[in-house]
This record gives C-alpha cells, structure tokens and sequence, in this order.
C-alpha cells in the first residue's frame, strides 16, 4: 500500500484525504469558510488516526485561493513532510475542480470558475491533460460572461453566477479526486500560488 496524503485548504472548502492510489482509505471534507486554521490540525490528526497509516508522500492545493488558506495548508504539508521524510508536492485548486469534470465529459471546453472573494472568480481555461491555455485571471461574474468564449462549458463553485454559461458542476476542489491529477498536474513546487492580495496587509 502506497498512501498519499492530500491537503486542500485553498478555498472556502476544507477537504483531506488519505488515498492509496484510487481507494479512499479516510477522507474529510466540508465547506467551513475562513476557519481553517483552528479546523485543520484536529482534522488530519482524526484522518490519521482513522487511518493508523505514515502517509508515503503528501499533495497540497497550491492555489489560487485565500492568503491565510494556502499559508495553513503549505505550511502543514511541509511541516508533516519534514516529520514522516516523505516528498511534498502541490497542485493548482482549478486543476482539482477540473479533473473529476474532464473525467465526465472528456471531449468538453472547459473554464474553471472559482469565489475569490470580494465579489470576483478566479477563471482559467483548462484541457482535457490539466494543462492551462492562459493564466489565472480573477473577474466579477458578469466579466466572466462577457471573457468566455464561445462553447465553453464552465465548473466550480461560483459557476452558477456566470449568466448564460453551461455549467457542468459547481463542487469545491475534493481531496477524494486527486488521483484523477495528472502526473504534470500533481508535480508542482509546494509554494502558494497568489492571484488577488491578500485580505489584511501590515502596515
């Protein structure tokens, strides 16, 4: 059994995941918004014990998403990955949110679309192997509306917002499907990938 340990703290969701290749072996997962830092240690502490497992190798959502989200989840990651002397790798939350949707519809164009905050999306264009056509860029809804091309279907939680589109789902990035990441999409460096300031900046 090779288990990989998955962390995604990125976004509004936080969603863990023990994972030996496709088996779930243990999983969390629940939107709880700005609480991850007290949430998160008591809920890998319960995945692991549930699991009674040293993970062999740790996944962590590199973002986009909060300042504070990904700062708790990298830092968590790289922490256990020092402890257990297992490898760290991150992977991009619009990657998460696309797989399972590719999975689905493999012959679909596809835009992720995701709550940013402040009333605006992160939005991407991603193919079918997670590759990215553009970078992250953040919009309000009705910017993404106008910015989408045409025939292209669109997924993640804030979707829904974006008038006229065809949405294909609006879940939060699942820990449970990170074995849908490709290997390209799953080998990022293990550093937060910020697309809007931070909310709170020292003066």
């Amino acid at each position: 059994m090779t288990l990989t340990l998955v962390i995604d703290t990125a976004l509004a969701a936080q969603s863990l995941a023990l994972l030996d290749g496709e088996h779930v072996v243990a999983a969390r997962h629940g939107v709880i918004g700005r609480g991850h830092a007290e949430a998160l240690m008591p809920a890998l502490e319960a995945l692991l014990d549930e699991a009674g497992a040293t993970p062999d190798r740790i996944l962590v959502d590199v973002g986009p998403g909060s300042f504070t989200g990904l700062r708790i989840g990298i830092a968590a990651a790289r922490a256990l990955g020092l402890a257990w002397q297992v490898p760290v790798s991150g992977y991009a939350s619009l990657s998460l949110i696309a797989a399972p949707v590719f999975a689905a519809h493999p012959d679909v164009r596809l835009a992720v679309v995701a709550e940013a905050g402040r009333g605006l999306l992160y939005v991407q264009l991603l193919d079918r192997d997670l590759v990215a056509h553009a970078a992250v860029v953040a919009l309000d809804a009705e910017a993404v509306a106008r910015w989408l091309p045409p025939g292209v279907a669109v997924a993640g939680p804030g979707a829904e917002r974006v008038a006229g589109a065809r949405v294909l789902a609006s879940a939060w990035p699942d820990a449970r499907d990170a074995h849908l990441l490709t290997a390209g999409a799953s080998a990022l460096p293990p550093v937060p990938h910020y697309v809007s300031a931070p909310d709170a900046v020292a003066a």
